[in-house]
């Protein structure tokens, strides 16, 4: 069931914590984790360079989801968020640098709903936001990775972007399937020639 009364709102210093709860306000005292001190770091120095970074979905004022991303081309100075690295799963922005082609294109690098507002269309509504909205003007497309699905689903937490069949009818091709760990770096847009 779709909501209708979901309002999106760019990242902004005055509800950055509502983004940083979405991943761990579920932890007791998460405010002062030091993983959420590290990715309150990284969306500042990330938005001193590109903005914005993130746009988060509220209902009624309550925040419930949130789409990450940023150029292609700032993977590399930027890096990720720092919870979605985990070199132990081999998860980390060097994988995704994937070449002069791919250069002026965004990177999705999380879609999270929490758990007790999905499927109401919340994620569709945050994609379709960024899609039409003024931040990709400037470039040619939108890519995303999403891990395969198996039994550890569930508790995948580094790359919660959401299923690929999710984006196959968001306009979205599979543009490279990666291997170790297994997935599919998804395309939307033009490439450039």
């Amino acid at each position: 069931m779709e909501q209708n009364n979901i309002e999106v709102m760019a990242i902004n210093p005055g509800n950055i914590f509502d983004r940083l709860r979405l991943c761990w306000g579920h932890l007791d005292d998460w405010k002062n984790l030091k993983i959420v001190q590290k990715s309150k770091e990284w969306l500042d120095e990330t938005a001193a360079l590109f903005k914005p970074t993130t746009f988060t979905a509220y209902e009624d004022g309550v925040p419930v989801g949130m789409i990450e991303f940023l150029p292609q081309k700032s993977l590399r100075k930027l890096g990720l968020c720092p919870c979605r690295v985990d070199p132990e799963s081999k998860e980390t922005p060097e994988r995704y640098s994937l070449g002069e082609e791919f250069e002026n294109y965004l990177f999705i690098s999380c879609l999270l709903v929490s758990k007790e507002n999905q499927r109401k269309g919340i994620g569709r509504t945050l994609l379709t936001h960024l899609l039409e909205s003024e931040v990709i003007k400037d470039f040619n497309g939108v890519l995303v990775y999403v891990t395969k699905r198996d039994e550890t689903w569930d508790k995948h937490i580094h790359w919660p972007a959401g299923p690929k069949e999710f984006y196959l009818k968001m306009g979205f091709v599979v543009e490279k399937t990666l291997d170790d760990p297994a997935g599919y770096l998804l395309c939307y847009g033009k490439r450039s020639v």
